[in-house]
């Protein structure tokens, strides 16, 4: 059984907030996190103060919103990247989620920055943003446990691999996460991470270093690590 369509009342509070969120990424995209000024963003859409609070109580509720948002479109894109590359070597499909990771973040720097850069002091992502990005990684782990396969999955080793097993566990990716895997998973994100930010950070241009051809040596050498070729 299908659920109700939505009434006109509630089709109209979802098209509030939806423009109030446009409106905030258009700030952050102008003057960062620090910018996010929900009066503003009222007095833009011709609304009060106390009316726009009915939508979201707080500035910080916004930046939840947004970054919720956020980790999703991300996850979605790595899925899809996923899903295209399906018949492709395990190795090739990895490499396929660092190209993707990359386009996403470039297509959209201001919501990438908002993202991985800096948060208003005292910020927390919630649960729903949390299990967002959850995807992400999810994806990236599977991708780079096909291409360990089965090969020996050594115990955790150091403080490094028990931390990461701690940190596995609280995200609920489950005891099938070898712990190679999981180490390299986390690897290949952070040199991802690093990349990309050197690009959007105009580093590289200013190097005149390509960053697809820096993408590609980063999978590459976690490939190699995780067996494959």
């Amino acid at each position: 059984m299908s659920d109700a369509p939505a009434t006109r009342r509630e089709r109209l509070r979802l098209q509030t907030l939806e423009e109030i969120k446009r409106h905030a990424l258009a700030q952050i995209a102008e003057g960062g996190t620090g910018a996010l000024s929900l009066n503003a963003i009222g007095k833009a859409m011709g609304m009060s103060g106390p009316a726009i609070y009915r939508y979201f109580p707080s500035r910080d509720a916004v930046l939840e919103a947004l970054v919720t948002d956020g980790y999703a479109a991300l996850t979605a894109a790595l899925e899809s990247a996923a899903a295209a590359a399906t018949r492709r070597a395990p190795a090739r499909r990895v490499e396929a989620l660092g190209v993707a990771y990359r386009d996403w973040a470039v297509a959209q720097p201001h919501l990438y920055g908002m993202l991985f850069g800096l948060r208003p002091t005292g910020y927390r992502d919630p649960d729903e943003a949390i299990a967002a990005v959850n995807g992400s990684m999810v994806v990236l782990l599977q991708a780079i446990g096909a291409v360990v396969g089965d090969r020996e999955a050594p115990a955790p080793a150091d403080h490094l691999d028990r931390e990461l097993a701690r940190w596995s566990a609280a995200r609920g990716y489950g005891p099938e996460v070898d712990p190679r895997t999981l180490r390299l998973g986390v690897l290949a994100w952070t040199r991802l991470h690093g990349v990309v930010g050197l690009e959007l950070a105009g580093v590289l241009a200013d190097m005149e270093l390509d960053p697809v051809l820096l993408i590609e040596a980063e999978v590459r050498s976690i490939v190699a690590a995780a067996g494959g070729s």
